[in-house]
């Protein structure tokens, strides 16, 4: 039987921390920089060292490894593994997708590793990874498990809401202007990942109308396998109770777990920011 591996990339959160065929899950190191200052493999640095709003001298962002870089590690797992499933961040968020793929022609690899853009990013990459993982511990091949999750991809649903709106404008989201405006009336805008594009669809005024949002945002779905709620710092006004409470009482066989976003997410979206992850049951999982 053919040995796989899966490579993701740093900015997934796992809900199940000891997932079945977490063995096969690799890690495609990501740096961040702060300033003048690069955090290798984002060692030493935590979300609460962002600066809160971005500036000129006064910046954060995710360094991603060169297509060279990345064909290096790549050839390095092949020595162990003979094919790689890759899943990284969504290609609109950073450039990991695209190099990945650059990696895989510089190597002649396509037969034997296959990449994809989850169109999703923390738990919701970290979901897509654990399916893939329990599916190829049970026996599926590469090209089996490469449908399976393009098959789960659109059912996982992601909300962010964040007022650190410099950072939309780094990552290319926002114009200047509109940020810069944003962050003087405090607006907390919440956006959609629309296959992996960050699409706003509406403000509030604070984090607990926020949550209210995503509340409603859950109702409309029936059969759920996972719902995560992420924290950024100074996220006040939240009570994870309120909508642990009804999740309990409206989906009692959904797992509902609550995480502080790393520090990859919050050089993406801001320190300050609030998501909601849900991974709806596709049809064809329904039995």
């Amino acid at each position: 039987m053919s040995k796989i591996a899966i490579i993701t990339d740093s900015t997934a959160q796992f809900p199940n921390p000891n997932f079945l065929g977490k063995d096969l899950v690799r890690l495609i190191p990501l740096n961040i920089q702060i300033n003048d200052t690069v955090y290798k493999e984002g060692l030493g640095v935590r979300t609460n060292d962002l600066p809160i709003s971005t500036t000129e001298g006064n910046n954060a962002k995710i360094i991603i490894p060169t297509p060279v870089e990345i064909a290096e590690q790549f050839s390095f797992l092949l020595r162990k593994f003979n094919e790689l499933l890759v899943i990284t961040n969504s290609a609109n968020l950073t450039t990991l997708y695209e190099n990945s793929v650059e990696a895989v022609k510089l190597i002649q690899g396509e037969t034997s590793i296959q990449v994809i853009n989850s169109q999703s990013i923390a738990t919701g990459l970290g979901m897509i990874v654990q399916a893939a993982a329990e599916f190829i511990t049970n026996g599926g091949t590469l090209t089996e498990t490469d449908r399976q999750v393009r098959q789960l991809i659109p059912h996982v649903y992601t909300l962010f809401c964040t007022p650190c709106l410099k950072y939309l404008f780094n990552i290319g989201i926002l114009e200047h202007s509109q940020a810069v405006v944003g962050e003087m009336l405090n607006l907390h805008p919440i956006f959609t990942l629309e296959e992996g594009y960050p699409q706003a669809i509406c403000k509030v005024r604070n984090f607990r109308h926020a949550q209210d949002y995503f509340q409603e945002f859950i109702e409309e779905y029936d059969d759920l396998i996972h719902i995560s709620l992420l924290k950024g710092i100074h996220t006040q006004g939240i009570d994870n109770r309120v909508l642990k409470l009804f999740v309990q009482e409206n989906f009692p066989e959904t797992p509902f777990s609550e995480h502080r976003i790393n520090p990859y997410l919050g050089a993406i979206f801001g320190p300050k920011t609030l998501g909601l992850i849900i991974f709806e049951r596709p049809y064809s999982l329904s039995g």
